[in-house]
C-alpha cells in the first residue's frame, strides 16, 4: 500500500518565479524544477539530529512507516527525497519543530501543503496532501514543536484512497530559495530504524 503514496513526481519544489507569485498571492504551488538539488552535507544532518524533531502525524509509529527517502518515483525517473507516513484522514498534522510559517499553498502536486522553517533558519519542513489547515494557522505565524497545523488527508498528487502526510526536510539553501534546498532524510531523526535493524 505505501508504494502507492506519492506515486507521481514527488519533488514539489516550485519554480523562483511561480514561488514569488504564490508566495505573494497565497496562489496554488506551481509545477516543481526540473533540476534537483543535491543532497544535505553531514552538517546539516547532524544539526536535524540535534534538533529532536517530533514525529509530524499524531499517534504514528514509527516502527509501521518505511524509510521511502530514496525510492523510485514516476517510473524510475525520480527520487523521492521525503518520506510517507499513512493515517487516517483528518488525523492532526502536527509541527515537527519551533519556528514559524514561511508559506501555505492550496494546489499543485502538493496539494493542501505548508513550507515552515526552524528558529535558527536552517531546516525548512515541508508538509504536504493536507485534508485542510488548522483554521489559527497562517504565514508568519510562530509555531512550536506538537501544534496542529493541519489534517492528513489525499490532496494534490496523492491517491484518493491512501491518505498520508508527505514529509520533507531541507536545509535553508545560500540562495535563499527555500523550496529548492537540499534533501535530508528525516527518517531516522524520528527514531525510525533503518532497514538491516541498524542505528
Amino acid at each position: 500500500m505505501l508504494a502507492g503514496a506519492c506515486s507521481r513526481p514527488v519533488l514539489y519544489y516550485p519554480t523562483p518565479e511561480a514561488a514569488r507569485e504564490a508566495s505573494s498571492s497565497g496562489g496554488a504551488t506551481p509545477p516543481p524544477d526540473a533540476a534537483v538539488a543535491p543532497l544535505a552535507t553531514a552538517r546539516d544532518v547532524s544539526y536535524l539530529a540535534q534538533r529532536h524533531i517530533l514525529v509530524p502525524v499524531a499517534g504514528a509509529d514509527m516502527t509501521k512507516v518505511e524509510d521511502s527517502f530514496n525510492e523510485g518515483r514516476d517510473g524510475g525517473e525520480r527520487t523521492h527525497r521525503a518520506i510517507d507516513i499513512l493515517a487516517p484522514r483528518g488525523t492532526p498534522i502536527l509541527s515537527a519543530d519551533d519556528g514559524k510559517i514561511l508559506r501555505m499553498t492550496t494546489g499543485g502536486l502538493g496539494g493542501i501543503s505548508m513550507y515552515t522553517v526552524d528558529p535558527d533558519a536552517r531546516l525548512v519542513y515541508y508538509y504536504a496532501h493536507m485534508e485542510r489547515y488548522n483554521d489559527a494557522m497562517s504565514p508568519g505565524r510562530a509555531i512550536v514543536k506538537g501544534d496542529t497545523l493541519g489534517y492528513v488527508g489525499t490532496t494534490g498528487n496523492a491517491p484518493k484512497d491512501i491518505p498520508h502526510l508527505h514529509f520533507q526536510v531541507m536545509s535553508w539553501p545560500a540562495d535563499g530559495k527555500y523550496w529548492n534546498g537540499p534533501p535530508i532524510d528525516p527518517y531516522e531523526a524520528l527514531g525510525g530504524i533503518p532497514r538491516g535493524g541498524k542505528r
